[in-house]
């Protein structure tokens, strides 16, 4: 499953959190916009059905000490922001 994550700072600490991740396991694929990446999201156990990809990651992000602080939000590749608060 392919997620795109938007934030306008901190965008190599967020990959190398992302990147250091085991599970879900996060491949940096591409930047899609000066501010946006997108990385494949794996499970260990092969099932994606019943998992919210987006929701944990933007969590994982912000429990590090600078990441409460950052603007950031996470879809999953196809879904459209709507501009309602996430997870």
């Amino acid at each position: 499953m392919r997620i795109n994550f938007y934030s306008a700072l901190q965008k190599d600490k967020i990959k190398k959190v992302l990147e250091a991740n085991e599970d879900p396991k996060y491949v940096y694929l591409k930047e899609i916009k000066p501010n946006e990446m997108q990385f494949e999201v794996t499970y260990a156990d092969g099932v994606e059905a019943g998992k919210d990809p987006a929701s944990y990651t933007k969590k994982l992000i912000q429990k590090q000490p600078w990441g409460a602080a950052l603007y950031t939000h996470v879809l999953i590749n196809g879904q459209a922001f709507t501009g309602a608060k996430a997870g």
